[in-house]
């Protein structure tokens, strides 16, 4: 309740202030925009309490088919090219394996992942993804430079709402920390397990699919 009480206590102040005294034309357009993205920002918030309700009730039922993996994590590294090229940031990727899972969900789960390497990779590194079919079933680990998660956090990380510190936040003011959690709720919907570890400066987040072909 806090998260949604915060922005629309903000929205509330912001609208009441303009309406304080008569603006231009461009003031109350200037202003309607500003609103408009904190509306956008709540609603993204809601979509996302509403998807982890129906994971946490079992609603969220993956619609199932062969995928190659390799593919997949192509299509997501050629959406967020552009921005690694703006800071010298190389993706190399590593390994192939078909598992039956749904595309749309899954690139939700690795963009998650993906997003986040790319937030906290510095100029110049280089984000790794590797794929590996083994007795177990196909693990994919997203593993990035950069600054570390303290080992306390670990097991909170992929918690609703949890922050870490200001230097390794999960988003934005825009982001609510949800992400995190959608993914992990993503990955058991696919009978899957993700950790995180995060030491020496590298971290990484592993994922095992354990109903592999």
């Amino acid at each position: 309740a806090h998260e949604l009480r915060t922005p629309l206590s903000n929205l509330m102040t912001h609208t009441e202030v303009v309406l304080t005294r008569a603006r231009s034309r461009e003031d109350y357009q200037e202003n309607l925009y500003s609103n408009l993205d904190e509306l956008r920002r709540m609603a993204r918030m809601i979509d996302d309490m509403l998807f982890l309700a129906k994971a946490d009730n079992g609603l969220v039922v993956p619609e199932r088919q062969s995928i190659e993996l390799n593919a997949l994590c192509e299509t997501l590294l050629d959406f967020y090219q552009l921005t690694a090229d703006e800071r010298g940031i190389r993706f190399v990727l590593s390994g192939d394996a078909r598992i039956h899972g749904d595309p749309a969900m899954l690139r939700r789960a690795l963009s998650n992942l993906l997003s986040n390497a790319l937030r906290y990779t510095p100029d110049g590194g280089t984000i790794q993804l590797a794929i590996e079919a083994g007795e177990q079933g196909v693990s994919l680990s997203i593993g990035n430079p950069g600054v570390g998660i303290p080992e306390q956090h670990l097991p909170r990380l992929f918690d609703r709402f949890y922050r870490v510190d200001p230097a390794r936040r999960e988003g934005s003011p825009s982001n609510a920390g949800l992400g995190l959690a959608i993914t992990r709720s993503i990955i058991e919907a696919h009978h899957g397990e993700i950790h995180c570890n995060s030491r020496d400066g590298w971290t990484s987040f592993d994922i095992l699919f354990r109903s592999a072909d």
